[in-house]
């Protein structure tokens, strides 16, 4: 069954239309004002989380590359898919853009299109992790919450390797790339890498990420999915080969992103009978696809299966290739498990000619829904990547004696 939202084969699409002043009426957001603080890579007011937002967050999809591939994949998607909002920030500071709006911890993916590429990349990933960690360990840490008082953060960034499937020596890449790396996981792409996540060149993949206890994030939903591919990726991508893979493998640890976007309800039934099996919000929310508004069957769903699964579902952005604002994936979440739809709803013209928006009342917010919020915000994907609360800065430093 699909349950729409993208066609078939997605083909371009410009960015939205920017939101008014201050629309995204989140307690988890704030927005800069200030002329003289405009975002220099966007010249727009960007948003960031507000210091008294009820619960850190972890962006667990966050895409690197040397600059050279991420040209290219920016050159993809702008005859491809669409705008990318983000490539100026993206080449001053990497993904240091999203700490600094105030996200906790970031998850970094790189993945490898060919053979040879793999080992280089990984090295990159990981010299990109260990200087944030080490950058952001000597900078003034962010105002503490009240909501959850905080210390100085170990790491702020975790990073997902990857290697070619089939490509000769992937065990040993992967083994460097977990131990002397001290890479997180692994992030594959059935699209780019033209093969399906229950192919037996992926075996090897999986026996060596449970070997050494790491899990796998892998794009083997069937969109977006692109007639520039070299592979029509409708045909290697499906929830029966994800079933397939989780059945082989049941102490493997898997997350499908993009909530497996149009077999919604197919994923969310694998949770079901496949405890390690998690899936991710990345780009599913952030009402670009289709408006929230338009199809009310599709977002009743959602917010059902979330609330549902809110133990099994980690949030993500796909920074910086999004054509949007970062944060409208948050606000749309925390909108729809409040029961007051999409937040970044279509404007409305007044009888004043001004921009309205909307009335976010809450009306189904409960105990509830805000502990869902904080699972699918943080704590689902520091289980999902082992990163705790300590790394987090959300423990005390334990106690040093002068004895």
């Amino acid at each position: 069954m699909c349950q729409g939202c993208v066609p078939e084969y997605f083909e371009f699409k410009q960015s939205p239309a920017p939101l008014p002043p201050n629309w995204l009426n989140s307690r988890f957001l704030t927005q800069e004002t200030d002329k003289n603080k405009k975002d220099v890579g966007t010249e727009a007011f960007e948003y960031r989380v507000a210091v008294n937002a009820p619960c850190p967050i972890i962006d667990a999809h966050v895409h690197v590359f040397p600059q050279k591939l991420m040209d290219a994949v920016w050159t993809f998607f702008d005859n491809f898919y669409w705008p990318v909002r983000y490539k100026k920030n993206y080449l001053a500071t990497r993904a240091d853009f999203l700490l600094d709006q105030g996200v906790r911890h970031v998850v970094l993916l790189v993945y490898a299109h060919k053979n040879g590429i793999a080992r280089d990349l990984n090295k990159f990933l990981a010299h990109t992790v260990d200087s944030m960690n080490e950058r952001y360990a000597i900078l003034p840490q962010p105002e503490s919450s009240p909501s959850f008082p905080t210390g100085r953060r170990i790491r702020v960034a975790s990073g997902l390797a990857t290697v070619m499937p089939g490509e000769p020596g992937a065990r040993e890449i992967l083994a460097e790339a977990f131990t002397t790396l001290g890479l997180s996981g692994i992030k594959m792409h059935s699209h780019v890498q033209c093969v399906a996540a229950n192919h037996p060149s992926m075996d090897e993949v999986y026996e060596t990420c449970i070997q050494y206890d790491k899990p796998v994030l892998i794009h083997a939903g069937k969109e977006p999915n692109s007639k520039a591919y070299k592979v029509d990726a409708g045909k290697i991508c499906d929830f029966s080969i994800v079933e397939d893979v989780l059945r082989r493998y049941p102490n493997l640890r898997i997350c499908v992103p993009h909530l497996g976007m149009n077999q919604y309800q197919e994923f969310f039934d694998l949770l079901n009978t496949y405890p390690n099996l998690y899936l991710d919000t990345t780009m599913t929310l952030g009402a670009f696809f289709q408006s929230m508004d338009e199809n009310k069957p599709l977002v009743q769903l959602l917010r059902t299966m979330l609330l549902r699964h809110s133990d099994r579902i980690l949030y993500g952005t796909d920074w910086p290739n999004i054509p949007y604002d970062w944060c409208r994936e948050l606000a749309n979440l925390v909108s729809l498990l409040d029961g007051d739809g999409e937040a970044s709803a279509t404007v409305v013209e007044g009888k004043s000619g001004q921009d309205v928006r909307p009335p976010k009342e809450g009306k189904q917010r409960t105990r509830e829904t805000d502990e869902a919020l904080e699972k699918i915000l943080w704590r689902n994907a520091s289980r999902f990547y082992r990163i705790s609360e300590e790394d987090l800065g959300l423990t005390p430093p334990p106690l040093t004696s002068n004895l």
